[in-house]
This record gives structure tokens, C-alpha cells and sequence, in this order.
């Protein structure tokens, strides 16, 4: 998702690098997404999961994503 728009931005952390951050984040296992500080998860998903839990964590709700389009139902993201 990063990689097809700019308002995505990924980053990937060497939890052996940062130990601080492995234990802010309490990481156990990897790898663990961690989306906006308010949706977590551990193991690889689909990318429909994904979006789910992206849609998730910037608060619209799934009916609407699926309904065809993505009304005002967002919170500021920041």
C-alpha cells in the first residue's frame, strides 16, 4: 500500500536494533503490524485483512468501505 500512494507510509524496525521500541510495542513474535498506534497484530495477513485493519485503525467503518465508497466517515489521521 506504501508503495502505490503517498499518503501510506510504512516502516519496518529491527527489533534486535531497538530493543526500546520491541518493548513499547510489546513485540513477543514477528513479524507485528502496528497501524496508527490503535490496531495491532501478529503474522502475515491478506491484503484483504489488511485494509480491513487499515480501515480500522482510521476509523471507517467496513459497511461503508464495502458499500462503494468512503463517505465521511474517517478521523484525522496525525
Amino acid at each position: 500500500m506504501a508503495l502505490e500512494s503517498s499518503r501510506v507510509r510504512a516502516d519496518v524496525v529491527e527489533v534486535q536494533e531497538f530493543p526500546q521500541l520491541a518493548q513499547a510495542y510489546r513485540v513477543m513474535s514477528v513479524p507485528k503490524t502496528v497501524i496508527n498506534d490503535k490496531v495491532q497484530f501478529i503474522g502475515a495477513v491478506p491484503e484483504e485483512e489488511l485494509l480491513k485493519r487499515v480501515l480500522q485503525a482510521v476509523g471507517v467503518e467496513q459497511e461503508a468501505a464495502e458499500g462503494g465508497g468512503i463517505s465521511g466517515q474517517t478521523s484525522p489521521v496525525g
